[in-house]
């Protein structure tokens, strides 16, 4: 939440305090919905690739640990091919880790990227620390540096998933809102884009439309059809006071 006084900061500034916290923002415009849409495919292509690229990689770590689970003591990869494979994993995959660590240190907070940053670093680095003194006596942590981002990884993936079948959902019901919507000014009605309608302006609901916006019922009585958003099928009563919802259908009074 970024709080302001408005003509006393301007867009960049809002901005550049969203990014010093470690999160991106851009101004919201008519077609901000479809850029965001071509955005979160985008970054979910790139999630599923280089969650198989971390997935090919920490396999042979996996199963060689697998293996030491079930009693074999000794590593049948050599510590230089487990490097190999970790030290993409670790710099290439789990770069946003590091980033989003950087992002939220700077701001004065920890989240989950510190953690993971934090701990398989030490792995990592231990464990390279002991490959390049050739210490054989000592083990190395490769594989649990690697599963760990990876399993991180394949959260994030089923994440942006989860976030793509729900922005679907949403457009869906967006795309049953009006363009436009008949308001009240200077004693006149006019049909203007929802987009330049303001707080406190009066926006006539003919029987049979979709409310354009949410408000608040000034004058009027009739039912609602909120199905949409609720599932139930019978429509709520309203009048003066009740809250409407944009997208919903309106009765047959005005």
């Amino acid at each position: 939440s970024v709080r302001f006084v408005p003509g006393l900061v301007d867009e960049a500034r809002i901005i550049e305090a969203v990014r010093a916290a470690g999160y991106e923002a851009h101004p919201v415009t008519s077609d901000a919905h479809a850029r965001d849409k071509a955005r979160r495919l985008a970054a979910y292509r790139q999630e599923l690739r280089q969650f198989w690229i971390s997935a090919a990689l920490s396999a042979p770590l996996l199963a060689q640990m697998g293996a030491m689970f079930a009693g074999e003591q000794t590593e049948w990869l050599p510590r230089w091919v487990q490097l190999a494979l970790a030290t993409p994993v670790q710099f290439w995959i789990g770069q946003r880790f590091y980033v989003g660590a950087y992002r939220a240190l700077r701001g004065g907070a920890g989240n989950m990227d510190v953690l993971i940053a934090l701990g398989t670093s030490m792995a990592y680095l231990y464990s390279l620390v002991v490959t390049v003194s050739g210490w054989q006596q000592h083990h190395v942590y490769f594989e649990a540096s690697a599963a760990i981002i990876t399993l991180v990884r394949m959260g994030k993936l089923l994440e942006a998933r989860a976030k793509a079948r729900t922005s679907a959902a949403i457009e869906a019901l967006m795309r049953l809102q009006p363009q436009t919507a008949r308001i009240e000014r200077d004693g006149e009605i006019r049909e203007v884009p929802i987009d330049t309608i303001e707080p406190g302006d009066m926006v006539v609901v003919r029987p049979g439309e979709s409310f354009p916006v949410d408000g608040e019922v000034v004058d009027g009585s009739s039912s609602a059809d909120e199905s949409m958003l609720t599932g139930e099928s019978i429509p709520r009563p309203k009048a003066a006071g009740d809250r409407v919802f944009a997208a919903t259908m309106n009765g047959e009074g005005l």
